[in-house]
C-alpha cells in the first residue's frame, strides 16, 4: 500500500478502511503546554516531526458562548447590555461577576478563576461557577437573548488551522452538546439532574433551547464547507451521573439529529466521552457516530476494548484507550509498550481503530514515557497494519 498522509490515514480509519499503518493520535494538549509553553497548532506539527508515528487531530472551537465557564470583554449580543467586574478573593482566586441586561430582565453569574501559575490546580485549570445564570424558570426567557446569531460567527480560526495542518493531520470543528458548557453551566449539573425529576419543564426548556443552538452551529459550519466535527459531549458522560435511561430518552435523539445532518452533507462525527460508556455502547453506535473516543479503561473508565470491538467495531471507529495516568504518566516504558501492543492487537484487526489515550497526556509525564508511547505506536502500528486489510 502507498504511504498515506496523516489526514488520509485518520479518515480511512474513520471509514474502517485499510491503512498503511495504524493511526496514532493521542490527546496531548496538556503535555505540549508544559513542554513548549503553549498548545498552539504549531506545537502539534513540531511533535509530528519529532515522532513520525503521530497523526495529529485537533478540535477547534470557533463559537463564543456566554454560557461557557469563562468571561470576555464583550459579546456579540445586540439586544443585551453587558458588563462585568472582577476582584481578587482572599483565597487567591479571581472572582468575576457578569451582568446581562436583557429585554426580559437581568441575568447575573459569578465565575471563580484559579490563581495563575499555581500548579496545585494543574497547568490549564478550569474556572468554577459559584453562581449560575439560571436561578428560576423566569430566567429561561431572558437566557434566550444570550443565544448569538450564528450567521455572524467568525469561522476563520477553523480554516486557518486546517490550512496550516494541510495533509499532516485532521482539524475538526468542536461542537459542544446542548449540555456541555451550555445547559450544564447556566444552571449547574447537579441542579439540572434534579430538575429532570422535579422540574421537567425547566430541564426540557434548557436542553431544547441549547439543542437548537447546537444545531444552528452545525448548519453554519456545513454551509461554510466544514465537514469534520468533534462532538464534545463529556458533560453527557455516564461518569457525570446520567443513566442509560436518560441517555436513551434525551441525549441519543439529540446526537442522532446532529449525525444525520452531518452525514447528509458527507461529513463525519467524532464523539468525545472520556468516562464510563459500556452500558450505552450500542446506543451510541445506533446514533451513527463515526468515531468514539476516548474508550477510557478501568479504574477511571469502564471500557473493555475487546468487548467494545466485538459489539460496535463493525460500525464505529474506536479511538483512544491507553491510560494516560496509571500507564503513560506513572508507568514504566515497558508497561507503556505492553499497553500499546495489547490495544493495537485487540482493536486493529478489521480496521477502524486509532491508537490514542484515555484523555490528554498530562503535564508531569516523563519525556521518556512519551517517547516510549510513540516508539511502541510505530513498532506495533506497522506490524498490525496488514491485519486491517
Amino acid at each position: 500500500m502507498d504511504t498515506m498522509t496523516g489526514k488520509e490515514r485518520l479518515l480511512a480509519a474513520f471509514r474502517r478502511e485499510p491503512v498503511d499503518h495504524v493511526p496514532c493520535s493521542p490527546r496531548i494538549h496538556a503535555w505540549l503546554m508544559e513542554q513548549y509553553g503553549d498548545g498552539k497548532i504549531e506545537r502539534y506539527l513540531q511533535l509530528a516531526e519529532r515522532f513520525p508515528a503521530f497523526d495529529p487531530h485537533l478540535p477547534v472551537g470557533p463559537f463564543i458562548l456566554p454560557s461557557e465557564l469563562s468571561y470576555r470583554e464583550s459579546y456579540d449580543l445586540p439586544d443585551v447590555a453587558y458588563r462585568f467586574e472582577k476582584h481578587l478573593a482572599d483565597d487567591g482566586f479571581t472572582e468575576v461577576r457578569r451582568w446581562f441586561d436583557t429585554p426580559k430582565g437581568e441575568l447575573t453569574d459569578v465565575t471563580r478563576i484559579p490563581p495563575a501559575g499555581d500548579r496545585r490546580f494543574g497547568i490549564s485549570p478550569n474556572p468554577v461557577r459559584s453562581e449560575h445564570l439560571v436561578k428560576s424558570n423566569a430566567d429561561v426567557d431572558r437566557l434566550r437573548y444570550l443565544i448569538a446569531d450564528k450567521s455572524r460567527a467568525d469561522l476563520s480560526a477553523y480554516h486557518d488551522a486546517a490550512a496550516l495542518f494541510g495533509e499532516r493531520g485532521l482539524v475538526e470543528v468542536c461542537i459542544l452538546s446542548a449540555l456541555c458548557h451550555r445547559a450544564g453551566d447556566v444552571l449547574g449539573m447537579e441542579d439540572l439532574m434534579v430538575a429532570y425529576y422535579d422540574d421537567r419543564g425547566l430541564f426540557d426548556a434548557l436542553l431544547g433551547m441549547y439543542q437548537d443552538e447546537m444545531m444552528a452551529e452545525v448548519r453554519r459550519c456545513l454551509d461554510d464547507g466544514i465537514r469534520h466535527f468533534f462532538a464534545n459531549w463529556y458533560y453527557n458522560s455516564m461518569s457525570s451521573g446520567w443513566s442509560p435511561a436518560i441517555w436513551e430518552e434525551v441525549f441519543a435523539p439529540q446526537l442522532k439529529e446532529m449525525t444525520e445532518a452531518v452525514h447528509a452533507a458527507g461529513g463525519t462525527v467524532n464523539l468525545y466521552d472520556d468516562g464510563i460508556c459500556m452500558p450505552i455502547l450500542d446506543l451510541l453506535a445506533a446514533c451513527e457516530i463515526d468515531v468514539l473516543q476516548t474508550l477510557t479503561p478501568p479504574p477511571v473508565g469502564d471500557v473493555d476494548l475487546a468487548d467494545a470491538k466485538r459489539r460496535i467495531g463493525d460500525r464505529v471507529c474506536l479511538m483512544g484507550h491507553v491510560d494516560l495516568l496509571y500507564v503513560i504518566q506513572r508507568g514504566t516504558p515497558g508497561q507503556i509498550r505492553e499497553a500499546v501492543r495489547e490495544a493495537v492487537e485487540v482493536a486493529a484487526p478489521g480496521g477502524g481503530f486509532i491508537l490514542g489515550t484515555s484523555d490528554s497526556i498530562r503535564d508531569g509525564t516523563p519525556e521518556a514515557n512519551v517517547e516510549a508511547y510513540f516508539s511502541a505506536a510505530a513498532e506495533f502500528g506497522t506490524c498490525n497494519a496488514a491485519m486491517t486489510m
